[in-house]
């Protein structure tokens, strides 16, 4: 800045300090003008990746809030993919209506072909998503298998199911166990007459609450007697080995 102001004054002839800002003026609207465009392309650049990271982002979500070091908080942002959608139908019919402009025509055709792809792949991305949370849903009834067996084997023993996991420690289980999932990290256990009455008349029930992202109660349900229902429980259920999956 200084330098310039240097060069401006280099001389103190009026004349030339006119001459010189003249100079520099002249340079000012292609400085601009490259800035715009750089800021133009730069939102283009964000917008892209936000268009093909829809069919990655949707199975890392429900993959990543399964893991031992997991969180649901890549489920709550999957909400902006699905305002998006109805902002990508909408554009569609204005990107059309603004390809008759010379003006815009540009930017129409950009914003048109990114709402044809996103479309499509939102719609394989959510199936696909789904996908691999049952998957990883059925990895953890696989791995609740050895505290299942342990309430079996107190309930041969007492001829009663245990009132609490606690009670397991240290006969049946050397610890409590965690589910194995950081978002979900903590086996509900129901026994007695409170099971009996929420979960179809079993003496003990295992639950998991799995919500899958925004104001959601899925869950993970486990009956020894495994006589689920296709409904209830605040949604449909679909078996996952010897347990089923609440869809809120």
């Amino acid at each position: 800045m200084w330098s310039l102001v240097f060069w401006l004054s280099d001389g103190y002839s009026a004349p030339l300090i006119r001459t010189r800002m003249k100079k520099v003026m002249q340079h000012i609207p292609g400085i601009l003008y490259r800035k715009h465009w750089n800021l133009e392309t730069k939102q283009k650049i964000s917008l892209t990746l936000f268009v093909l990271s829809v069919i990655v982002y949707f199975p890392f979500a429900h993959w990543v809030s399964t893991t031992p070091v997991g969180t649901t908080l890549f489920l709550w942002l999957l909400i902006f993919y699905g305002l998006a959608i109805p902002v990508a139908v909408l554009a569609i019919p204005v990107s059309l209506v603004a390809l008759c402009f010379r003006r815009t025509r540009r930017d129409a055709l950009w914003v048109l072909i990114l709402s044809l792809i996103y479309l499509p792949l939102t719609f394989a991305a959510i199936p696909l998503g789904w996908q691999v949370r049952m998957q990883r849903m059925a990895t953890f009834a696989e791995r609740s298998k050895p505290l299942v067996q342990a309430i079996a084997r107190y309930r041969d023993d007492h001829g009663t199911p245990p009132e609490t996991l606690e009670q397991l420690v240290p006969d049946y289980l050397p610890h409590v166990p965690g589910t194995g999932m950081m978002a979900y990290p903590t086996y509900h256990y129901y026994a007695g007459a409170q099971s009996r009455e929420r979960y179809q008349g079993n003496a003990w029930a295992l639950v998991v609450p799995t919500g899958s992202g925004g104001p959601n109660w899925d869950q993970m349900l486990y009956f020894p007697l495994e006589n689920y229902p296709e409904h209830g429980y605040g949604g449909r259920l679909e078996r996952v080995g010897d347990w089923a999956y609440v869809h809120e």
